[in-house]
Parts: C-alpha cells; structure tokens; sequence
C-alpha cells in the first residue's frame, strides 16, 4: 500500500490495544488527521523515540479511512526544547488544536503560527501574548473570528475613549458609561488587539473573549492542560512568566 508524505507534529498519543498507538497529528498538508502506529509500544525502534510532541516530523501516512496507518517516520528537525510553564502552555495549545480542528482540512497558516509558537516558547518569550495570538488566529479559522474594528449595533468604528461590552457571536456593543465588571473594555484596549500591540488591558481584553468563545466550542469537558497546570502552579515564578492557564 503507497503512502503519502506529510510534515507535522505529533499533539497527543495514546495506547491502542496491545502494541499500538493512537495519534492525533497535526500536518501542513492535510491538517488535523488520527492514525495508529502498530507495533511500536514497548519497542526499542526509533518510531517510538520520535513520536513524541514538539518535533516536526516527516510521516508516511496510507489508508482510505479517517483512521490512517503510520507507515513510516523520520525527523525534520530538532524538537523544541520545553519546560515548566512554558511546557504546559505548549500541551495546551495541542490540546485546543486536537479537541477543536475538523479533520483533514489543510490550515496552512495556522500551521505556521503554531511553529512560530512554539518556538516563542522554546525561546522563553512572555507566554501571554504567543497564547492571545494563537487563541484569536484558531477562532478566526474555526470561523468565529472577532471583528476588533467596529461596533456591532452601529457598524461605527471603535472609539479609542468609549466603552465596549463583548456579547459572544454578535462582537462589540458600546456602553453608556464605563461599568466595573469584567466585561467592559475601552475601546482603545480593543483596538490595540486589531494591531497585536500586547498591553496589560489589551492582553485582559483578549483573554477575556478568547475565553468565553473557545468555552462555548469545548462545551463541559475540561481541559486537561489547564488542570496540570493547576496542579503544578507554583507562586515562584520568573517576572515574564503569568498564570495564564490558571484562571
């Protein structure tokens, strides 16, 4: 049986029977795609070294189902080395791609971003803005992007010094006043999301809404992620790490 080629990463593994393993890839060519990898748990092969989270790798996929079979695997690169709270941000954005993606439908872009991401966090940048960015960019390709430019009621541009009420699947609603719960947003913070110039306000905004709309797609279920996460906060932390996952 042929196989077809794809680059792409491993987002999670689980056992399969008494051999195998069961694979959620994320690939550039083909987007979201399960398979099982036979034969390889308990194996000393290099398969089994390789599959892993975090490693760009060429796979041999072959198979008419949606279940494909893993024919063959080699690297494409080293994999990105990850720990502590940036580890964690890193299993939660695969676990978002792996609960939330249709499968097989190509997402070039996003593909890419989730490389730049996860380099970001190999690199040890602030964690938050690499998580917003992601957020926002996998809603808008999940077809619920956020319209940051205008109101929703008047179709009159963002005002930098009104205020600004979110109402999921609709956008922004100007309010009266400024109001002190936390769905009330300056214009000004949601204008600076529009241009990803990341602020305290700005970085709330966005994590406000990225929030409420990805709840609404994941339903009851929690994240295991983010109960990690949990379990594993520490209160000492370096100055440029937050608990993003954590609230």
């Amino acid at each position: 049986m042929s196989s077809t080629a794809l680059a792409g990463f491993i987002l999670h593994r689980r056992p399969y029977r008494e051999t195998s393993f069961l694979l959620d890839i994320f690939s550039l060519e083909w987007g979201l795609v399960s398979a099982v990898g036979k034969g390889i748990r308990g194996s000393k092969s290099d398969k089994k070294s390789l599959l892993q989270p975090f490693q760009l790798l060429l796979l041999g996929l072959a198979g008419r189902h949606e279940l494909k079979n893993l024919q063959q695997v080699e690297a494409l690169g080293s994999s990105y080395k990850l720990e502590g709270n940036y580890l964690f941000s890193a299993m939660y954005i695969n676990e978002l791609l792996s609960r939330l993606l249709a499968k097989e439908i190509p997402q070039p872009e996003l593909f890419n971003l989730y490389q730049t991401t996860l380099k970001a966090l190999a690199d040890k940048q602030t964690i938050e803005p690499q998580l917003r960015q992601f957020e926002l960019s996998l809603l808008a390709d999940l077809g619920y992007g956020i319209d940051f430019l205008y109101d929703t009621n008047t179709g009159q541009e963002i005002e930098p010094f009104s205020y600004y009420s979110f109402i999921h699947e609709q956008g922004w609603i100007r309010l009266k006043q400024q109001y002190g719960d936390n769905n009330c947003f300056s214009g000004q913070s949601i204008m600076q999301i529009n241009d990803l110039a990341w602020t305290p306000d700005s970085l709330h905004c966005a994590k406000y809404i990225s929030r409420l709309t990805l709840a609404k797609l994941l339903g009851d279920k929690p994240l295991k992620s983010r109960e990690l996460f949990k379990q594993s906060w520490t209160t000492q932390l370096p100055n440029n790490v937050e608990n993003t996952l954590n609230e």
